[in-house]
């Protein structure tokens, strides 16, 4: 039987990472996959999507040239062309993750795990032979799949999200279930791709985890794109033919598309891992429990990513890196990580912390500063002013409780915040000078107006009277 320090199970963003971090400390590790090496996120998720995103931002952009008098029009005339350059960026990212990882020296090894116990992981190979290893710990990064309510049937014209970022066809039709994140990006972006596109939430508003306000205007940018939103609804049946599919929802509408996207229900792929041998638990939603420290019920064994209820890649590495430190006794935790969270919608959406709701219930003083885009200089000439930056500040300690950005390239503006929300305060970033002009700056305005000192709006001004200082 061979012998590992740690054997990790999945090689998605969580697996991979925690397997070079346990290389890069000296552990001996193998990382067990049974499918493409980088998990869903590299081969059937956020570089796909990310790559079809591209695609309708660079329709907007011929849109704007147009303003300048340049005549250019953007059709897809070739759908498989399309699907053919996703499969080659994923293709490339995998197999630089592979490279990575045996350039640390992981022994990767293909087929399926089931857990004999916590300290044996028994693999199946695809000629049927299992050969057990022995773990000093493992890393359980089995991730998620989609699972969408029986209403929705598993035929031609009903897809997962994941089925339709490896399909080889563009629709001219489409309904999407859902405005979650998933379902609010391709929402955005195939109005842009000659789709008319129509999107259903049951919640009364789309992203109805993120700030109210975000979600008001992510609305406004989906309908001006072209988009239907309903809310508030609900699909109660699909009927599909050779052709099309009709939808009818809650609400008495009846929308024929050519497909519909299922963007609601996953369930953690632990189904055959052998948890129960290993007495590894599970909550209501049959997702692994874990502590601050990845830790799972049974000793030794760690649990990272969409296996237990995470959403975000970067936050599955993260967890990786400190379930593989934990495993190698190092007693690093999860505690006081602010976590990003980003939607790749048109324009993004990047967030962290409180929203303006929680921090209202949750606080008895905060200051709230915005910056609107369409008073930044860079924003003008990247042709995209609609959003705004949006801070949540405590009144008395001046740390941030939430930041929040809808703006082009929010997801690269996000990382400061990130830093602003776990180490520093209003002040401190006031005190840093930000490039001009940049998207980026939008970020130290909103903290000016939060704290009565706006330099590029007219928000909440501090104005001196007698000495003392009075808000307007």
């Amino acid at each position: 039987m061979r012998k590992f320090d740690v054997v990790v199970i999945g090689s998605g963003p969580g697996g991979y990472v925690a397997a070079i971090r346990a290389a890069q400390l000296g552990a001996k590790v193998a990382v067990i996959e049974n499918g493409s090496i980088g998990g869903v996120c590299t081969n059937a998720g956020c570089i796909p999507s990310k790559t079809m995103i591209r695609l309708a931002e660079i329709s907007e952009t011929l849109e704007f040239a147009r303003s300048f008098g340049i005549k250019a029009e953007m059709t897809v005339n070739d759908p498989f062309v399309l699907a053919e350059k996703r499969k080659q960026m994923t293709e490339k990212l995998s197999s630089g993750i592979l490279s990575l990882l045996q350039l640390n020296g992981v022994d990767v090894i293909r087929g399926t795990a089931r857990m004999a116990s916590a300290t044996q992981v028994n693999v199946t190979t695809e000629s049927r032979e299992t050969e057990p290893l022995e773990a000093g710990s493992v890393i359980i990064a089995t991730g998620s799949s989609a699972s969408p309510p029986p209403i929705f049937s598993k035929g031609k014209r009903s897809l997962t999200g994941r089925d339709f970022l490896l399909s080889k066809t563009l629709p001219k039709s489409a309904v999407i279930a859902g405005g979650g994140p998933e379902g609010v990006e391709f929402a955005c972006m195939l109005p842009k791709l000659g789709c008319k596109t129509t999107i259903i939430e049951a919640a009364d508003r789309v992203l109805p985890a993120e700030d109210a306000e975000m979600s008001r205007l992510i609305t406004e940018s989906m309908k001006e794109k072209g988009a239907e939103v309903l809310t508030g609804t609900t699909v109660t049946s699909v009927t599909e033919t050779d052709a099309s599919a009709l939808v009818k929802t809650s609400s008495g509408r009846e929308i024929n598309a050519e497909a519909v996207i299922v963007c609601i229900g996953t369930r953690p792929n632990t189904e055959g891992l052998g948890l129960e041998k290993a007495g590894i638990k599970q909550d209501a939603k049959g997702m692994i429990t874990v502590n601050d420290r990845m830790k799972t019920s049974a000793k030794g064994v760690y649990a990272v990513g969409d296996v237990t209820g995470g959403r975000y890649a970067h936050e599955a590495m993260e967890q990786g890196i400190v379930a593989a430190e934990n495993a190698l006794g190092m007693g690093t935790t999860m505690a006081g990580k602010a976590i990003p969270r980003c939607i790749y919608s048109m324009p993004e959406i990047a967030a962290v912390g409180m929203t303006e709701e929680e921090a209202m219930k949750r606080r008895s003083s905060v200051l709230i500063g915005r910056f609107s885009f369409k008073a930044s200089g860079r924003a003008m000439t990247l042709g995209c002013t609609t959003g705004i930056a949006k801070v949540i500040i405590d009144k008395t300690t001046r740390k941030f409780l939430g930041v929040h950005l809808l703006s082009d390239r929010a997801s690269d503006i996000i990382g400061e915040a990130v830093l602003a929300m776990q180490y520093l305060d209003a002040d401190t970033v006031i005190a840093a000078v930000h490039p001009h002009p940049s998207l980026s700056e939008a970020l130290r305005e909103a903290v000016l107006d939060a704290c009565g000192r706006p330099i590029h709006s007219m928000g909440k001004r501090r104005i001196r009277l007698g000495g003392s200082e009075n808000n307007k």
